[in-house]
């Protein structure tokens, strides 16, 4: 799937029509409530017993969640791309609690 390069002009006439439908659709004169607003009442429910569904927690020693490496090794590691075409970001779990 190739992708389409609009002229500036048609992108702002875009975002304009956009914005404009945005506006119109949300009601002005009810504000969204923020922090500054409150306090608030807070609001508590009765937790879904249901919720957990069929988990089961496994002990430090199960084979599926013991750790394989030496000292500070990682465990995973994962590769990112950044914003830049040339910059990568590199992030990696030791599993070592400090």
């Amino acid at each position: 799937m190739g992708s389409v390069l609009l002229p500036p002009s048609v992108t702002l006439s875009i975002f304009l029509l956009l914005s404009l439908i945005s506006l119109i659709l949300v009601d002005g004169r009810v504000p969204i409530p923020t922090t500054l607003d409150g306090p608030f009442k807070p609001v508590t429910v009765p937790l879904d017993k249901s919720f957990r569904g069929n988990v089961v927690d496994l002990p430090a020693t199960d084979p599926r969640v013991k750790r394989i490496v030496e000292g500070f090794q990682p465990e995973q590691i994962s590769l990112s791309l950044s914003t830049s075409h040339d910059s990568v970001w590199v992030s990696w779990i030791t599993g070592v609690s400090v």
